[in-house]
């Protein structure tokens, strides 16, 4: 088992590397990944936050830690907030390993100013995500950069869980992305719940939200804590078939 590699593979600063896992835009230019604390995932080790497990999913979660604690880790990459957010952007309704990974590097390659990213995106392919990414990127520069979650979806196109992941991946592990690799585990796990909806997290924060009770990204904030990110991106990698389903 390649713990570097399973840490990189849901990572948004996979789109930062070569084939070589070498760093190759953004700060930091020329490390090996492995090398670092943090884009290797050392910096996160869920065995820190074991005990804020609830104890309705305690036993699953203590189970998840022992086969994967010491290898599987959170990739980020500080200073490179910019690029990230504009590979959360993208990953909407789209593969990540198939077409996020080849536009970020079509236009990184060309410029990391995401003014001018902005500006070459609609040029870089026909996906309607390319052409919606100059108006996310005005609000974001707009809204001074925003690492707060109700800021991030005061911004065009930008829903639950682009917010989340984005926060995830740049250093908020209580933020657990719903997507549909989430549902299809969540629930092994113990925690069944319904994706968030954006009017309602446009509207509310959190904890006033009438659907509270019910949302499985706050079910995993209250049942998990930091480690809803975590768990999040195991129920990613064992859904994708990445690590075999009898790990759950």
């Amino acid at each position: 088992m390649n713990c570097l590699e399973l840490t990189l593979y849901p990572s948004l600063t996979l789109a930062l590397l070569d084939e070589k896992r070498v760093k190759i835009f953004g700060v930091k230019k020329g490390v090996r990944a492995g090398e670092d604390v943090y884009i290797s995932g050392r910096w996160y080790s869920p065995w820190k936050y074991i005990n804020e497990a609830d104890g309705d999913v305690r036993d699953k979660v203590q189970r998840l830690a022992e086969r994967f604690g010491d290898c599987v880790g959170i990739s980020i990459s500080p200073g490179d907030e910019d690029l990230i957010f504009v590979a959360s952007f993208l990953t909407q309704n789209t593969s990540y390993h198939t077409n996020v990974l080849r536009w970020t590097r079509a236009m990184f390659s060309k410029t990391e100013d995401l003014a001018e990213i902005a500006k070459i995106a609609p040029g870089v392919g026909r996906s309607y995500q390319l052409r919606r990414l100059p108006a996310a990127v005005e609000d974001y520069l707009t809204l001074g950069r925003p690492r707060e979650r109700a800021a991030l979806l005061r911004i065009r196109g930008v829903g639950p869980k682009v917010a989340d992941l984005f926060l995830l991946f740049t250093g908020d592990t209580t933020s657990a992305p719903v997507d549909k690799h989430y549902m299809r585990i969540a629930p092994k796990l113990g925690l069944s719940g319904r994706p968030p909806e954006s009017a309602y997290c446009r509207r509310y924060t959190c904890d006033k939200c009438p659907l509270t009770h019910t949302c499985l990204r706050h079910l995993s904030f209250t049942k998990l804590g930091r480690l809803a990110g975590w768990v999040q991106t195991l129920a990613y990698l064992l859904d994708k078939g990445v690590l075999p389903a009898e790990n759950l």
